[in-house]
């Protein structure tokens, strides 16, 4: 099972892309490594954070921006604009690389889907076995829960949850703190069966035996206006 304590070390990492309304993203890990993706350090600004790193290919953030965070000591790792990576994926290895146990991505949601999903396909890298990962798009937040791993989740009675598959069928799912619990089942990843659960604690644990699950949490508020 993948925990996290106040000890744990971890790495906020900043995407760039829509302002996200900082109210809705909760409060975030104090005595974390601050890693912005190029220009996530908008969002930098907006949540008052100190960066302690910015990379990227730095073609969204102007050059006086970048100026005086150089000036202010702030480690800046320069990518090719051509590159095989995003800037996000960028991001979050620097900060595997410097030891987080724990990663809290923070955006705004929107965007460019293939950005989307290709978020959602790198909280999954190799690297990251082992480590809590949780992104925070908006109102939303999602949870990537690898193969023979359990996660635990901090949630509100009543918020919605959904177990969709990530890459393939996923198989010995077992649940606590669900109103629709599953034991040993599997989700098949072209079927909508794991989606719309609610949470009926406020601790929800999800393990799987064998696939992956990107397992996301919404208020009931938010899940209202969205189709």
């Amino acid at each position: 099972m993948t925990s996290i304590s106040s000890n744990t070390p971890t790495a906020v990492v900043l995407l760039g892309g829509n302002t996200a309304d900082v109210g809705s993203l909760g409060v975030l890990p104090a005595n974390a490594v601050v890693v912005a993706a190029d220009s996530g350090v908008e969002l930098a600004r907006q949540l008052g954070l100190e960066v302690h790193a910015v990379v990227g290919d730095m073609d969204s953030i102007s050059p006086t921006a970048l100026a005086a965070l150089d000036a202010l000591g702030t480690e800046i790792i320069r990518h090719p604009i051509d590159k095989n990576e995003s800037d996000a994926e960028l991001a979050l290895r620097y900060a595997i690389a410097r030891g987080a146990q724990r990663v809290v991505l923070v955006g705004g949601g929107g965007g460019r889907l293939d950005h989307q999903l290709a978020l959602f396909a790198v909280m999954f890298i190799n690297e990251l076995r082992g480590v809590h990962v949780e992104a925070r798009l908006a109102g939303s937040r999602a949870y990537a829960v690898h193969d023979g791993a359990t996660v635990d989740i901090e949630c509100t009675k009543g918020d919605v949850i959904g177990l969709l598959p990530f890459g393939g069928d996923a198989h010995g799912v077992t649940t606590s703190g669900l109103q629709w619990a599953l034991s040993d089942e599997s989700l098949i990843v072209t079927a909508s069966r794991g989606i719309s659960n609610r949470a009926i604690a406020t601790h929800v644990t999800i393990a799987v035996t064998k696939g992956r699950l990107i397992v996301t949490v919404d208020s009931p508020e938010e899940s209202e206006v969205r189709p």
